[in-house]
C-alpha cells in the first residue's frame, strides 16, 4: 500500500512539472519570434503572430492592427498569449520599387537641368531620390536620351527613359526702361534707374553702360550706350542721351553744391592743418575771392553758396552761406546769425566753434577793410557800436558767445 502512494505521489509531482513545463514553453512555441511587413501596410493581425490559433492573443503597448507602418526598421512588440506576455519582432522592409512617370524636356543648349526636371511623378511608400545614370550632354543640339535612377530607402531602384532635345538660342536679351536723362552738371547720374534686363535663358545678364564720351561737369547732350550679351553669344544695344544743363542759381542742388565745395577744400586744405588753421583757410578764400555785389538772392543758403562757390560775387548773405557750406563740409561746427533788422538794413554772418566757445566768423568785405576771424563778442561789439551797430542781434536767439 506504501508502495502505491509512493508511486502515485511521484507521478503526480512528474505530471506538475510537465504541467509547468508546457506553461513556460507554451507561449514560446505558440508566438513567432519575428514577422516581416511592407513599410505602408497596417501591422500584421495578431494571428500571424501565432504558430497555432489562440483566441484570447491580443498586442500589449501601444500597437495593434491598425497602426500603419510608415518607416523601415526593426518594433519590438509583446503579445498575451495563454496566460502570459512574450516578445517577438515586426521587420518592417520596402521591396516594391518606385513607380516613376518621366516627361521629355527641351531647353536652350548650355542651359543647366536637373533629373527632377524629367520627373512628371513618383509613387512610393518611402523618400526617393532621384539622379543622372550618366550626366546628359546640354551643350549638343539634337535630341538626347536621358537614364534616371529613382531609388527608395529600401535601396530599390526604378531605372526610367526620357528625351533631352536641345536647341541653340537665338534671342537676344531685352533691355528695358532706358530713357533720356536730364541732370545739372556735376550732378551724379543714375544710369541704371529704371532699367531692366530679361533674357529667355539666362538668369543673370550683365549690363554694360559705356559712358566713354560724358563730361559731367560740362554742359552738353552725350551719347550713352547699353549693351547686353547672354551666354549664347546673343547681343542687345540700346543708346539715349544724357542732357547735362549748366549750373545756375536755379538748378543747383544741395549735392551738386556740396561736390564743388569737396572739390574746392582739397585744392585750398591739407590733412596737416588744425580745425583753426582750416577755419582761417576758409576765412580768406571767402574774404578774398568773393567779389561785393548788392542785390544777390536770398531764396536759400545753397543759392547763396552757389553765388559765392562758382560766381564769387554777392553780398554779406552770399559770403555767409557759402562759409556755412565750406565751413560743414570740412567738419567744422557752426551756426547761421543775423542782425536785428531795421530800417530793411539786413547782415548775416557766421558763428563758429573749435572746442573753445562760440567766437564771430564775417568774411564779408568792408569798405574800411576791416576783417572778423575768430573774434569774440566784446570784441565785434566794440566795432559794432561805433559803426551804427553793424552786427547788433538778439541774444536771445544764439548761444553764449566768446
Amino acid at each position: 500500500m506504501i508502495l502505491k502512494i509512493c508511486f502515485f505521489s511521484m507521478i503526480a509531482a512528474v505530471f506538475s512539472m510537465m504541467l509547468w513545463f508546457i506553461y513556460l514553453l507554451l507561449p514560446v512555441y505558440c508566438i513567432k519570434y519575428e514577422v516581416t511587413a511592407e513599410v505602408g501596410d497596417p501591422c500584421p493581425e495578431i494571428t500571424e503572430f501565432l504558430n497555432w490559433e489562440n483566441s484570447d492573443a491580443c498586442f500589449v503597448a501601444d500597437i495593434n492592427e491598425k497602426t500603419v507602418l510608415n518607416n523601415i526598421g526593426d518594433y519590438g512588440v509583446v503579445i498575451y498569449a495563454y496566460g502570459r506576455k512574450s516578445a517577438s519582432v515586426i521587420h518592417v522592409r520596402d521591396t516594391i520599387a518606385p513607380t516613376v512617370t518621366t516627361k521629355n524636356v527641351c531647353i536652350y543648349s548650355g542651359t543647366e537641368i536637373q533629373p527632377d526636371d524629367f520627373i512628371e511623378s513618383i509613387m512610393d511608400r518611402t523618400k526617393t531620390s532621384v539622379r543622372f545614370q550618366t550626366q546628359p550632354d546640354c551643350e549638343t543640339t539634337g535630341i538626347h536620351t536621358v537614364i534616371i535612377e529613382v531609388e527608395d530607402e529600401g535601396k530599390n531602384i526604378t531605372e526610367v527613359k526620357a528625351e533631352l532635345e536641345v536647341i541653340h538660342d537665338n534671342e537676344p536679351p531685352q533691355i528695358n526702361g532706358v530713357e533720356e536723362i536730364t541732370i545739372t552738371a556735376n550732378e551724379r547720374v543714375q544710369y541704371k534707374k529704371g532699367v531692366t534686363v530679361t533674357d529667355n535663358c539666362d538668369k543673370n545678364v550683365k549690363l554694360v553702360i559705356d559712358t566713354k564720351d560724358v563730361n559731367t561737369s560740362k554742359a552738353g547732350d552725350y551719347s550713352v550706350t547699353y549693351s547686353a550679351t547672354d551666354s549664347a553669344g546673343n547681343n542687345t544695344v540700346v543708346s539715349t542721351i544724357l542732357h547735362v544743363k549748366p549750373i545756375t542759381a536755379e538748378t543747383v542742388t544741395e549735392e551738386i553744391i556740396n561736390a564743388e565745395a569737396d572739390r574746392l577744400l582739397s585744392e585750398i586744405l591739407n590733412e596737416a592743418m588744425t580745425p583753426y588753421e582750416k577755419a582761417e583757410t576758409i576765412y580768406w578764400w571767402c574774404h578774398d575771392h568773393i567779389a561785393y555785389s548788392n542785390g544777390a538772392s536770398k531764396e536759400n543758403w545753397v543759392e547763396g553758396a552757389y553765388q559765392g562757390i562758382l560766381e564769387q560775387k554777392g553780398d554779406c548773405y552770399t559770403y555767409a552761406m557759402t562759409a556755412k557750406c565750406l565751413l560743414t563740409r570740412a567738419g567744422i561746427k557752426n551756426m547761421d546769425i543775423e542782425k536785428i533788422r531795421k530800417n530793411n538794413s539786413m547782415h548775416y554772418w557766421n558763428l563758429i566753434e573749435l572746442g573753445e566757445g562760440w567766437h564771430h566768423f564775417d568774411s564779408t568785405r568792408r569798405a574800411d577793410g576791416a576783417t572778423f576771424f575768430y573774434l569774440t563778442d566784446e570784441e565785434l561789439m566794440k566795432y559794432s557800436k561805433t559803426h551804427n551797430g553793424t552786427h547788433n542781434y538778439d541774444r536771445e536767439l544764439y548761444p553764449n558767445i566768446q
